[in-house]
């Protein structure tokens, strides 16, 4: 059920769009059909002039962006309607650990779908215990989220599947968080981590919905923390990673939501988003 505050969003975002040019607000077609954005993390040294990023990352073809934390200074209302006024849509947005529960109003107001939470902070996820403390921590931000008409979810990436004595925190989370919570699988980081992407897709189908996208660089070498032993970025379809299956299983598995996240990059990032988009508008899925 909408909360008043999430369809004013929603009604406003509409308004908005139907105000527009429509050959704005037009996303680029792809070979697949499958639409893709960009998690603005990937961005995040450009974002002092956030409507110059969002206007190129409309003009290179991308549908959307997903927000993130730096971008959160600005009043929501204001934030929409840059988004809109790109462009572009917004339906996901990645909020902070420590205050989740606290942006839930913000995330409303801003016409989010989807409310993720991307990191678990340390010392917390380096024990067992903690991974069980965050599940009970982001079972309650997820109440208050469904609440205000938000789904929420969570954005994994390798620290999750380190082996401890009892198990792995990865699983711990997909047991213990309600059944309500989405999953955000990042298939770079999930790869890293020694992972077959597509096992824990179809494992895990009744949460997956959202998917990051980055390529890995040739090496046999696993990670279980994303320093700088585990950045083996490169562009989608210049590493390793098989994206014609992976989107192809993800989209038999209704996955919709698609974002380029590529933490880092031998180019410059906006080279990096083009070379990105050529290479997934093109893919044959």
């Amino acid at each position: 059920m909408l909360s008043r505050r999430r369809f004013t969003a929603l009604a406003a975002a509409v308004a908005g769009a139907a105000l527009a040019d429509p050959l704005k607000i037009q996303a680029a077609a792809t070979r697949s059909g499958l639409e893709f954005g960009v998690q603005l993390y990937m961005v995040r040294d450009k974002l002092k002039n956030l409507p110059a990023i969002l206007h190129l990352i409309h003009e290179i073809g991308y549908a959307s962006i997903e927000t993130y934390p730096l971008v959160y200074e600005r009043p929501a209302k204001v934030l929409r309607d840059l988004i809109y006024e790109s462009g572009l849509k917004a339906a996901s947005g990645h909020f902070d650990y420590p205050t989740l529960e606290e942006h839930v109003d913000y995330a409303a107001e801003l016409g989010l779908q989807y409310m993720i939470c991307p990191w678990i902070p340390k010392p917390i996820q380096d024990s067992l215990e903690g991974f069980h403390q965050a599940a009970e921590h982001l079972n309650k931000a997820a109440a208050k989220a469904g609440k205000a008409g938000l789904k929420f979810g969570f954005h994994p990436h390798n620290y999750e599947f380190r082996k401890y004595a009892g198990g792995r925190g990865f699983e711990i989370l997909m047991k213990e968080l309600d059944p309500s919570i989405r999953l955000e699988l990042d298939v770079y980081w999930a790869t890293e981590a020694g992972e077959n992407p597509l096992e824990l897709m179809r494992k895990y189908r009744d949460r997956l919905e959202l998917i990051h996208i980055k390529d890995r660089k040739p090496t046999n070498d696993v990670s279980f923390f994303p320093d700088e032993h585990g950045e083996h970025y490169t562009e989608a379809g210049s590493g390793t990673i098989d994206w014609k299956t992976v989107l192809g299983e993800a989209r038999r598995l209704g996955v919709k939501q698609f974002f380029v996240d590529q933490d880092k990059s031998d180019l410059p990032v906006e080279e990096s988003l083009r070379v990105n988009w050529k290479y997934l508008s093109q893919l044959s899925v």
